[in-house]
């Protein structure tokens, strides 16, 4: 009588795995943050740190979409919808880094105003 009304058991024998990659993703990303914060204060030239800002985020980005938010199991319809925001969002951000640039902006007639 008691059989027949037990509850199964579920299979946890990888959760212990997943939490160890989580751990190890996190630590990860907390070594690349801090490698981006140092990366700021040498004095390397300009276009090198910030490609190599631009390359490590991208890194970033990725990692925790796959990982984090379980991306990695799912479909790959679901990780190229978010690719693409990440595509949109590049491009709006060179494009406005350009639209911004010194060199384009006339300071004098803005200050006119």
């Amino acid at each position: 009588m008691s059989d027949t009304h037990s509850t199964p058991h579920a299979d946890h024998s990888g959760e212990e795995q997943k939490h160890h990659t989580f751990i190890n993703l996190a630590l990860v990303l907390a070594a690349i943050t801090g490698i981006e914060l140092v990366l700021v204060y040498l004095p390397i030239h300009e276009a090198v740190v910030f490609s190599s800002l631009i390359a490590l985020s991208l890194f970033k980005f990725f990692s925790v979409i796959a990982w984090f938010m379980h991306l990695i199991y799912d479909k790959m319809l679901l990780t190229l919808a978010f690719g693409t925001g990440l595509a949109i969002a590049s491009g709006t951000v060179v494009a406005l880094m350009f639209i911004m640039d010194r060199g384009f902006v006339d300071f004098e007639a803005i200050s006119a105003f």
